[in-house]
């Protein structure tokens, strides 16, 4: 006989009575079904006639009985990046792996792509699905991820972690850097250095010796040359002296050769060491030069700094950058 479609398959019914039924595998319903208990109906109407014509109905029902599906990988994880001594986190998306059968529930496992143990920086929370650790060592790290469903079936996906060495940053002064007086005008006022790199690169912040008489949140800020305010940042830790570091919220490129400045505001505390710029100071690509160097300027407030033009007696305020070169393409 032709084929019946019903709703989860097609039915063939013989003149003879004899019948065969093919399950629509593409079905989601079908597929939903989990374990053999869990069963869905199909139920075809036929009618009988005999020699004499007359005629019975009756219905066939057909039952259909689930099977465990094993999960399957939908999306790839990509290759993830991490640095050397930084803090690297990742969660594996819910959406990596799927499973059609219906109320199953992966059990996730991680390992070295290899089946060894991950590195010993690494950890993984098969709760949260989530990588974690801070890299000790540079390299491309092969890592295989396995999800597991109820049914004990599996399927797995290898993807890399690529290490990279942090990237060199350089200052003008070291930490043993420090100021010959203490001084406090009484007065609010803008402190910085000129500089200049031999390379073009991107200023991640300013360093700046804080005084331990300073009692004011601090501003500090980059400028051109000319006065243009590149960037700006707040550090609010009051208690704090010694050297102190300041990020800004995004790098700001510089130009090789160029002339800027980098300062910090004050409420009135200071160091300074007079008859330092005597001659230029280069620390790597760095250079502040001698001439006109050491600038300041009284006025600004602890939220807004003010472009410091003034020199006096070629005094270092210990005002200094972090600066990262741009790599080699």
């Amino acid at each position: 006989g032709s084929a019946l479609n019903g709703t989860y398959g097609s039915l063939v019914l013989n003149a003879s009575g004899t019948y065969s039924y093919a399950v629509n595998e593409n079905n989601a319903t079908v597929q939903a079904l989990r374990q053999s208990t869990n069963t869905l109906s199909d139920v075809f109407s036929y009618t009988m006639r005999d020699s004499a014509g007359a005629t019975a109905t009756a219905n066939l029902t057909i039952t259909i009985h689930g099977a465990n599906d094993a999960p399957v990988l939908a999306v790839q994880t990509t290759t993830q990046n991490a640095t050397v001594g930084s803090a690297f986190s990742f969660s594996l998306p819910t959406t990596t792996f799927t499973d059609v059968d219906s109320g199953d529930t992966l059990a996730y496992a991680a390992t070295a792509a290899d089946g060894t143990a991950l590195p010993s920086w690494l950890s993984f929370n098969a709760s949260t699905r989530t990588f974690s650790g801070t890299p000790t060592t540079s390299g491309t790290y092969g890592i295989k991820v396995t999800a597991t469903d109820l049914g004990g079936l599996a399927a797995n996906e290898t993807f890399n972690i690529a290490v990279s060495t942090a990237p060199t940053t350089y200052s003008l002064f070291s930490a043993s850097s420090t100021p010959s007086r203490t001084f406090n005008d009484g007065q609010q006022l803008e402190l910085g250095v000129k500089f200049t790199s031999n390379v073009a690169g991107d200023v991640t912040g300013i360093r700046f010796y804080r005084s331990a008489n300073d009692n004011g949140q601090n501003v500090v800020d980059l400028w051109t040359a000319t006065g243009t305010k590149l960037a700006t940042a707040t550090f609010t830790t009051t208690t704090a002296s010694g050297w102190q570091t300041a990020n800004f919220t995004n790098p700001v490129t510089i130009a090789a050769n160029t002339t800027y400045v980098a300062s910090y505001h004050t409420t009135g505390a200071y160091v300074a060491t007079s008859n330092f710029y005597t001659t230029p100071v280069t620390s790597g690509p760095l250079t502040a030069p001698a001439s006109g160097n050491g600038v300041y300027a009284y006025g600004g407030s602890a939220t807004a700094g003010l472009f410091p033009t003034n020199s006096y007696n070629s005094t270092n305020y210990y005002a200094d950058v972090v600066f990262r070169p741009q790599l080699a393409a």
